[in-house]
């Protein structure tokens, strides 16, 4: 039995893939989009410590920690972000999700003075 593919069919299927990889949340270091930047996926979350010291190893194992990225340099170093069209991103004063809490499904050039450099933790859902 042979199967064919209309052009149609393959062009509906190829315009799935380029929105599911730009579906981001992407934060900033400074202000207005500055700075040094970091991409999370969905699902993705940044604990800005030492996995170690949550009971994580660097590589990303270890209970619940899969999709987790562990990077002390982004903690209490967010002033902006962007938020891509479908997504969601959270971000946290403390980690394990400790503190106040900020959400949003827009982009921030700012994230307003009392944000500013205070995150600990990120979570992009998408």
């Amino acid at each position: 039995m042979k199967t064919f593919c209309t052009a149609a069919a393959i062009a509906a299927a190829l315009t799935l893939v380029p929105v599911g990889a730009q579906a981001t949340c992407r934060i900033f270091q400074h202000r207005d989009f500055g700075g040094s930047g970091y991409t999370l996926h969905h699902q993705e979350r940044m604990k800005m410590v030492r996995g170690e010291s949550l009971g994580c190893t660097t590589n990303g194992h270890g209970g619940g920690c899969e999709s987790t990225i562990y990077d002390p340099s982004w903690n209490d170093n967010i002033s902006s972000f962007r938020v891509k069209d479908g997504c969601t991103l959270t971000l946290w004063q403390h980690v394990n999700q400790g503190g106040a809490r900020f959400r949003s499904n827009r982009s921030y050039r700012y994230v307003g003075d009392r944000w500013n450099d205070q995150a600990s933790e990120a979570l992009c859902m998408c």
